[in-house]
């Protein structure tokens, strides 16, 4: 790797956190003339508590609520990719001489996938091509419990590429 990040991978839960998050990631890829795959992973259900929900609920209804949320989380990351203007607004106060003379990246995906969210974010990385992870945090960096979460955790342990995760906007 040269300390170029030329394809980026982040990964949202759609959060404010990751909205925060995501200014991070589009500075560096208008940066190094990179480009961003937004992922948005919908967590698998396991397959028992998936058989009770389809009993509980009808299997009809179970499947109208999983591709109702599938829908949103799209709509949403979609959202993210007309609100770039914006944010190229925002990265004027990041401008310095390894800026872009432009300005510019690109929003080159917008995934949204399900599984299991640590290793559907790894397989899409290495699917991609990515040379960096970006990652919103909800936790700063010295909790009460002085931990990071368990998938942080197994994110940071797991990847062969760097991971940059961003703690929350102080308020």
């Amino acid at each position: 790797m040269n300390g170029n990040f030329n394809k980026i991978l982040f990964a949202t839960d759609l959060s404010a956190n990751c909205r925060h998050a995501f200014t991070y990631a589009a500075n560096l890829a208008s940066r190094y003339h990179g480009s961003i795959t937004l992922l948005h992973v919908l967590e698998s259900v396991p397959e028992s508590m998936d058989s009770r929900l389809k009993a509980l609920l009808g299997k009809d209804q179970w499947e109208m609520l999983q591709s109702k949320h599938l829908h949103e989380a799209r709509a949403a990351l979609i959202g993210k990719k007309s609100t770039l203007s914006t944010i190229h607004q925002a990265l004027d106060t990041f401008s310095d001489p390894a800026q872009n003379d432009d300005g510019q990246y690109a929003v080159e995906k917008i995934l949204v996938k399900e599984g299991r969210v640590v290793k559907t974010i790894l397989e899409t990385a290495q699917e991609e091509g990515c040379d960096l992870i970006v990652i919103g945090s909800n936790r700063t960096m010295f909790t009460e419990s002085n931990s990071l979460g368990h998938r942080t955790k197994s994110l940071l342990k797991r990847s062969e590429i760097p991971v940059m995760k961003i703690p929350p906007a102080s308020e």
